[in-house]
């Protein structure tokens, strides 16, 4: 009878244990986490960690495409101060769409929302380094408040998207 009741307060302990557990976080949850928390905070302390990994598993991951298109204008052409945050940011929102749209195929809207997140990062840098003022960027923000960014961005997408890099 004393070992069943040690058996029993084994096993619920053990329950209440494993209960108390976080539940592992999927790999597409942690994407979509890294890029929201990278777009309110891209040069954090952790930021750049982010980046290496997003990248990372962009590289590796065989279940989802981005297609890298010509569309930020000077980046990654010139050299910029936050260039490769700008950049890498595209990427990373394409991606998140595609995780959180998964029966969407239409290549236009993943673009558009890589520009969205860019959008944010960048606006997000200004709050913290305002002189790091770039006129294109500047220009699409301006246009995202009148509510023609997509206007503006379909024609560039459709004629940069011909000629892309898929990762």
């Amino acid at each position: 009878m004393r070992f069943a009741r040690l058996l029993l307060g084994f096993v619920v302990t053990s329950l209440f244990a494993i209960a108390a557990e976080p539940a592992a976080e999927r790999v597409t949850d942690k994407v979509v986490r890294l890029t929201d928390a990278l777009e309110k905070d891209p040069l954090g302390d952790q930021a750049a960690e982010s980046r290496r990994w997003l990248v990372e598993w962009l590289t590796d991951t065989p279940d989802y495409t981005v297609t890298v298109c010509d569309i930020l204008g000077p980046v990654p052409g010139k050299k910029l101060k936050y260039g490769g945050e700008l950049m890498t940011q595209l990427l990373f929102g394409n991606v998140v769409y595609q995780i959180k749209n998964p029966t969407q195929k239409d290549e236009t809207l993943f673009q558009l929302a890589g520009v969205e997140s860019v959008l944010k990062v960048y606006a997000a840098i200004l709050v913290k380094d305002p002189n790091s003022h770039i006129k294109y960027f500047d220009d699409l923000l301006e246009k995202q408040k009148q509510g023609l960014l997509k206007e503006q961005m379909t024609p560039k997408i459709a004629k940069a998207c011909t000629n892309q890099i898929e990762t």
